[in-house]
Parts: C-alpha cells; sequence; structure tokens
C-alpha cells in the first residue's frame, strides 16, 4: 500500500510538473527554507535603498549577464543544495536551477535521512531540463531498502531524460548485506547512456541488456555470475572500460570484446560469501585490451592471462591475503602466478608495480630466481617504502629497454633530510624548491639501502644518457636517457 501512494503521489508529480511549476512558485525557499516575511514598509525602504545604487549593481552584475548554458555551467559545479539557494539572488537566478543537466545528491549533505529523500522529490517536481548529462545518487552507508520503490521513480526520472551517465551508490551500515537494491528491468534497454556506475546493486537482467551507447561499466561491492558478465559484454558493442571492484560470485572470468580496451579487476571478496574453498580462475582472452589492471586482494585464487596482444600498458597491484599457517605454500604460489602474469604483459610499454608485488620479486631475487624479461619503456614503482629500494634491482636488471622510472612516494610524507649535492648532480628541476630535499633523500636512502647496487645498475643500463626528474607533489620522475659509460652521479 505504501509502494502504491509512494508511486502515484511522485509519478503524476512528475508527468504534471508542468503544469505544477505555471501555478506555484519556483522559488526553493519554498521547498528548503522558512523565512520569515519582510514588512512592506521594510521592503519599501529596501527597495528605495537599492534604487539609489542601481546603477553601481548593474556595472557589477556581470556574471547575470552571462548566457543560460554558461550560468548553468557554473552552477553544474556546485552542490545540489548550494545550486538552488542561488534562486534567492534575483529573478534571473529565480529558476535557472530547475535546468540543470546535472543532477547529484548525496545523502551526507543532509541532516537526516528524511530531508535527504524529501530534497531529492522536490528538486525532481521542479526539474524542467529534457536532458541530463549525469544523475548521481549517493548514500553514504544509510540506504535502507525500505527506499527501492523510491529510487525505482528517481531512476525512470533519470532515464526518461536521456541521462548520459547514471550512478548509483547505495552503500549500507554492512556493506556485504546481500538484501539491497536490484536495478529495475527498463534500465537494460538504454540507448543513451554511456557511462554507468554502481556500488551495492543486484545486477540481474532477464535478457541481453540493450546498451548501444554504454563506453564505461564500473561495478562496486556485488555479486557477479560469468552469465551477467556475459550478457553485459555481448549487449555493450561499444564498451570501451569495464571495472569490477569488491565482487564475487564465479570461479572463471572468460572477457571476449572486441571493443573493450580497459579491465581493472580489484579484490575478489568470495571468503566472506562461501563456506566451501573455491579458487577464482581468471582468464582473460581480449585481443584488443590496451590497459590492464589487476588491484586489492584475491585471497589465494589464481590469475591467468592469456590473449592481450593488444596491452600497452599494465598495473599490477594486488596480494594473495592468507591465513599464518599458510604463509610458506601461498607465497609460493603468489610468486608462480605473478611470474607468469609478468610473462603475459612482457610486451607492454607501460608497468606499475605495487608494493606486494614488489616484494614477491625481491623474494624471487633472493632466491635466485630472476624475473621474467619485459620491453617495458616506463616503469613505475606504486606505493613504496623506504626498505623497498632494493627490490626494485631486480625490475632494472629485467627491463633493458626502460627509459622512465616513476617512483611513487605517496606514502612517505614530507619529513626527509637534505644531502642532494652528495648524490646526484641536478640537470633540470621543474619544481617547488620545497621538495629538492625529498628528492635528494630518496636517492640517499635509495644507494644506501642497497649498498650502492642501485647506484652501479643505474650506471650500467644500456639506455641511460642522462638524468632529466620531473616531480610533480607527492611523486618523483626519472627520465632515464644516460649517455653510455658516463657518470650522471659524479660532480
Amino acid at each position: 500500500m505504501e509502494e502504491e501512494q509512494i508511486s502515484g503521489s511522485i509519478n503524476n508529480n512528475f508527468s504534471d510538473r508542468s503544469n505544477y511549476n505555471s501555478s506555484h512558485d519556483t522559488n526553493p525557499n519554498n521547498y528548503y527554507y522558512d523565512d520569515e516575511e519582510e514588512s512592506s514598509s521594510s521592503s519599501h525602504n529596501h527597495q528605495s535603498k537599492r534604487s539609489k545604487h542601481a546603477p553601481i549593481l548593474e556595472e557589477e552584475d556581470r556574471i547575470s549577464a552571462f548566457s543560460d548554458s554558461i550560468l548553468l555551467s557554473i552552477l553544474s559545479f556546485l552542490p545540489i543544495n548550494d545550486a538552488i539557494k542561488t534562486g534567492v539572488l534575483s529573478k534571473r537566478w529565480a529558476s535557472l536551477w530547475t535546468s540543470l543537466p546535472s543532477l547529484s545528491f548525496d545523502s551526507g549533505s543532509f541532516e537526516s535521512f528524511e530531508d535527504f529523500t524529501k530534497a531529492v522529490d522536490d528538486t525532481l517536481l521542479l526539474h524542467t531540463a529534457h536532458k541530463l548529462t549525469n544523475f548521481d545518487i549517493q548514500f553514504e552507508d544509510d540506504y535502507d531498502t525500505v527506499l527501492n520503490p523510491r529510487l525505482d521513480l528517481w531512476v525512470r526520472f533519470a532515464t526518461n531524460a536521456k541521462v548520459e551517465k547514471l550512478s548509483l551508490h547505495l552503500w549500507r551500515p554492512d556493506r556485504f548485506d546481500l538484501d539491497r537494491y536490484q536495478l529495475p528491468q527498463h534500465l537494460y534497454a538504454n540507448k543513451f547512456v554511456s557511462e554507468f556506475n554502481f556500488s551495492c546493486c543486484k545486477i540481474l537482467p532477464k535478457a541481453l541488456p540493450h546498451w548501444s551507447s554504454l563506453k564505461r561499466l564500473c561495478i562496486w561491492n556485488s555479486a557477479l555470475c560469468e552469465d551477467v558478465i556475459r550478457k553485459v559484454l555481448m549487449g555493450s558493442p561499444r564498451l570501451e572500460s569495464l571495472e569490477l571492484h569488491q565482487f564475487w560470485g564465479f570461479t572463471r572470468l572468460d572477457i571476449v570484446s572486441e571493443s573493450l580496451r580497459k579491465l581493472v579487476i580489484d579484490s575478489y571478496v568470495q571468503h566472506m560469501f562461501e563456506s566451501e574453498e573455491r579458487k577464482l580462475e581468471l582468464e582473460l582472452v581480449a585481443p584488443k585490451i590496451e590497459c590492464l589492471e589487476i588491484l586489492g586482494c584475491f585471497y589465494m585464487n589464481r590469475c591467468r592471462i592469456k590473449d592481450v596482444s593488444a596491452l600497452v600498458e599494465a598495473k599490477l597491484d594486488f596480494d594473495m591475503r592468507m591465513e599464518e599457517e599458510e604463509e610458506d605454500d601461498g607465497l609460493e604460489e603468489f610468486q608462480d602466478i605473478l611470474r607468469d602474469i609478468l610473462e603475459s604483459v612482457h610486451h607492454v610499454k607501460k608497468l606499475t608495480v605495487g608494493s606486494s608485488c614488489l616484494m614477491a620479486l625481491s623474494i624471487m631475487t633472493v632466491k635466485h630466481l630472476p624475473s621474467p624479461s619485459s620491453k617495458c619503456k616506463c616503469l613505475t614503482i606504486a606505493s613504496m617504502g623506504e626498505w623497498d629500494f632494493p627490490k626494485i634491482l631486480s625490475l632494472l636488471q629485467s627491463s633493458p629497454y626502460m627509459e622512465t622510472l616513476v617512483l611513487d612516494i605517496t606514502s612517505w610524507g614530507y619529513m626527509w633530510p637534505a644531502k642532494l649535492e652528495d648524490y646526484v648532480k641536478v640537470s633540470s628541476f621543474l619544481t617547488a624548491s620545497a621538495y629538492i630535499d625529498a628528492f635528494s633523500t630518496l636517492i640517499s636512502i635509495c644507494l644506501k639501502a642497497s649498498t650502492n647496487s642501485f647506484h652501479r645498475e643505474i650506471q650500467s643500463h644500456p639506455n641511460i644518457k642522462t638524468v632529466t626528474k620531473s616531480m610533480p607533489i607527492n611523486k618523483i620522475q626519472f627520465g632515464l636517457i644516460f649517455l653510455p659509460h658516463s657518470n650522471p652521479f659524479d660532480p
């Protein structure tokens, strides 16, 4: 009964919103404020004061002279609450927000759950734009499935407006609660959406989706089966980017797509839902993929990569979390899996390696097991600490074509000593002087931690010519183009 009342009330309002606007004041204050009315005398005095300064105000109010498209573009950068409040500025702004092409609602911006849902209802009731570029609903750990009927109406509103980007982030207090919102079936037949972002949603199409314009699909914290993934790929002929974060529900992943260019696989969380031990076999067959990222934790699940002949860029920043009694066997398996993946992506031009993978490589080096040879020209070491520098040696040794080494020091902080002149000759440094100390200490620790072997390895690298450096905040980049037999560290 409650669902029917909500559906009937809001649907009638949405269908008759043009009539509603013609007979009601669209000033958002009627919905979000309870301001007191001014007396007629004070209003008259206020208008008299304004008339005295009218020429000045007209000259200063240049923003209002902009076209609607420019003003709407500006309003799109504001939180929806602030965009609505601009309606009190003048008649020029009174109903401008109702034509916003982008609508984003975040429950964290409201004092209560009820305030949030009412604000969404009222905003959609007054909204007049015939087309939406973006529609975003964000619940911060407070989504309740009692809202499912109302959310269906919000989604219907967005699809009726031919939305291009649709995001539903429905986080709950228990993010792994399987009682969650199921996407309505009409959403699977949409020729306008180019990007979907879903968190904590059930994705269960009864038939093959018809997403003819979809180019990017990002799914967080959801159960996925092989049949659903197959349907999504078959029903999305223009899909270029697929991201799966914190997923579960299948033991094998086959991806065959002529259009897919980027694949992100981030954290398989099957152990939280399945009592019996199951192994995920990630088998990738995607000859058109250009960028591959394997991230997060895979809990002893194997990853196998096959045909990725067009791959240009790969990022490996994953681990295989294991119980303490399984650490020895698990580490051996992790090394085997990592070796296989590195061999599969040996031809990429850009390679990024995270700390867990770097540690596995360093253990392989200690055991005199060489890293697979790589043809990468740009190597990035991400999420590393000062003890990771010796581990870079094995990657340098197995990357004879490398021209650029990027060391990401985001987690280091700024408490570093400055000894630049003792370790490196600077040929160019395009950054604020405050970060020179950071660079010097990086080189210092790098050389000391490896007992100068890092120094020797850089000197003997075949492609090293001259040192150049570019250092954005929290990141140091070496352009390794050294002259043969020259030592850039000499004074």
